[in-house]
């Protein structure tokens, strides 16, 4: 980390700035401070972009839209100000290098450990593909290679950037050596399939220490994605097939994020998933980008596993209730989960009982939330909230104050999908609660991780996540088994 700078700002929003992390393309990337004292990465967008309305209308609706991303192998957008005189985005700070950095510091990974990266990736893809993003800029430097497993940062922004970049100077946004096909030739249609040819030249690159492609002039390097095969030579070649499924110049012939994790999940073995000098580096980073605390001590991220057993061990408020329906039941201590396994959601058998659920959980999961069933129409919304208004396109507010969520009472907003039907609830907890909101879900619910689960109640599917400054509640669907 690096001391700030003449200049730089010392806070965005709520947050202090206390030291530099890096910079890009598209803006300053700062190390920072939550209220409640979390450390967060704060990017600052350059001025000449803040300048230009469209990049701002833009970027206000990928920031929404990223903003909606969970799962484990993603950094979250917690926050973000559009409106500000230099616009910022806020995601969680995760301690660890970049996989750029660490193959430039000890080589290319062994097979297991690629493995692992590959499902990792895969995963954090999934999820950004479910809310209807395209990363538009998977690369080495946008993948964080923390302790417990890889993070896909910088997601769902780049669109901001390309759309200015296109007014200003007909430039395609993206670094070349991992551009798709399709984008390096400008294609207006860019969809989730890029973001595969992207992962499968980031495979390549974690292997060998470089891009399938090659290197050199960008025009270069260009041509050889649009018109030439990879070199694989280097690629373990357990992998090398899937690798190279992602290189399909078509992009009808690539696998889905969802089939590559199918594909290489099951082959993760207990372990540490890192090399031995990686583990280190990856120790050295956290020690080095501890965040000073306003006494002069420091405040280092608590490991995800020391979390879970500070909350399995917390004394939860008394009348504390799951969705408002009945009092607390205290879950059964969830199961430590070791080696890579702990990378990886817990997969249930679909007629194993979920032991960590009060029964008193049923009614709400099954019927929604305050009333409104899942997939109840726009109009039964309104007819049941009149005072309600419109924001960012589908989010509909009710307007009528906050609701309780595991025992913290927020502010709450109802989300309808592209069918205009029912499908989400999102809770904003004040800072002074956001710290224990992970915590809260976790006793009232027995999320894995204290992040993030799925409920199966009859037919209907619920996922309910902990991202940052929200906890969502989500209808996935239902069960047709």
């Amino acid at each position: 980390m690096e001391a700030l700078q003449p200049g730089d700002p010392r806070r965005a929003g709520t947050y202090r700035i206390v030291g530099r992390l890096g910079a890009g393309g598209m803006g300053q990337v700062f190390l920072g401070r939550s209220a409640g004292g979390r450390p967060v990465a704060v990017k600052v967008i350059r001025p000449q972009y803040a300048a230009d309305p469209g990049f701002r209308r833009s970027f206000a609706q990928e920031v929404e839209a990223a903003r909606r991303v969970g799962g484990f192998f993603t950094a979250q957008v917690v926050d973000a100000d559009p409106d500000a005189e230099q616009p910022w985005l806020v995601s969680a700070f995760v301690p660890g290098p970049s996989l750029q950095a660490v193959v430039a510091g000890h080589g290319g990974l062994p097979p297991g450990a690629l493995r692992v990266l590959a499902a990792g990736l895969a995963e954090g893809l999934e999820a950004i593909h479910q809310c209807s993003l395209v990363h538009r800029d998977l690369k080495p430097s946008n993948v964080i290679m923390a302790a417990d497993g890889p993070r896909v940062i910088d997601f769902g922004i780049a669109r901001a950037l390309e759309a200015t970049s296109h007014t200003v100077s007909g430039v395609i946004t993206g670094t070349p050596a991992y551009m798709s096909p399709e984008q390096a030739r400008g294609d207006r249609e860019i969809g989730p399939a890029s973001d595969v040819f992207a992962l499968g030249s980031v495979l390549t690159f974690a292997a060998s220490g470089s891009a399938p492609f090659g290197d050199g002039h960008p025009a270069a390097m260009i041509y050889r994605i649009v018109q030439e095969e990879p070199d694989l030579s280097l690629v373990d070649h357990e992998l090398r097939g899937l690798v190279a499924a992602c290189l399909a110049k078509d992009p009808q012939a690539r696998p889905t994020a969802a089939g590559i994790l199918g594909s290489v999940s099951g082959d993760a073995s207990a372990g540490d998933w890192l090399p031995a000098p990686v583990t280190g580096m990856i120790s050295e980073f956290g020690a080095a980008h501890r965040v000073p605390d306003t006494d002069g001590g420091t405040g280092a991220t608590v490991p995800a596993a020391d979390r879970a057993a500070s909350a399995r061990t917390a004394t939860p408020d008394s009348g504390t209730r799951v969705y408002g329906t009945g009092p607390h039941v205290p879950p059964a201590a969830p199961r430590r989960r070791r080696g890579l396994a702990r990378l990886f959601p817990a997969r249930r058998g679909r007629d194993e009982p979920v032991d960590a659920v009060p029964a008193t959980d049923a009614r709400s999961l099954t019927q929604g939330w305050n009333g409104l069933a899942w997939g109840a129409g726009v109009a039964d919304f309104r007819a049941r909230f009149a005072g309600a208004g419109q924001q960012n396109g589908e989010w509909w507010v009710t307007g009528l104050g906050p609701e309780t969520f595991c025992g913290i009472t927020m502010d709450t907003q109802y989300a309808f999908n592209e069918r205009g039907r029912f499908c989400m609830v999102v809770f904003y907890p004040e800072p002074e609660d956001r710290e224990r909101l992970t915590v809260a879900v976790l006793e009232t619910m027995g999320a894995p991780d204290g992040t993030t689960t799925k409920w199966t109640r009859g037919k209907v599917v619920v996922d309910v996540k902990v991202a940052g400054i929200a906890a969502t509640m989500t209808h996935t669907g239902f069960d047709t088994h």
